[in-house]
């Protein structure tokens, strides 16, 4: 998969702004919470508060590989891999 140039966009929340490649680390992550919980099939709810996580882990921790992110997120809500 080829991926397109920077649109120059970023990613703001509440406490932070992200530049584009921390906010394709993020989305890598947050697919990689869902894949490890097998689908997307969840509530937004429950989809925000994973989200929310991946984020708070993201801007907290120097960690940059999604899937070792991921694991990190399930496992701060008791979710053993």
């Amino acid at each position: 998969m080829k991926m397109a140039g920077s649109t120059g966009c970023a990613m703001a929340v509440i406490g932070g702004v992200f530049d584009d490649s921390s906010t394709k680390f993020l989305g890598d992550a947050f697919d990689a919470v869902l894949g490890m919980l097998h689908g997307t099939h969840y509530p937004d709810g429950v989809r925000e508060a994973l989200a929310d996580r991946v984020i708070e882990f993201g801007r907290t921790t120097s960690e940059r590989d999604p899937q070792r992110l991921a694991r990190a997120v399930l496992a701060s809500l008791g979710i053993k891999f």
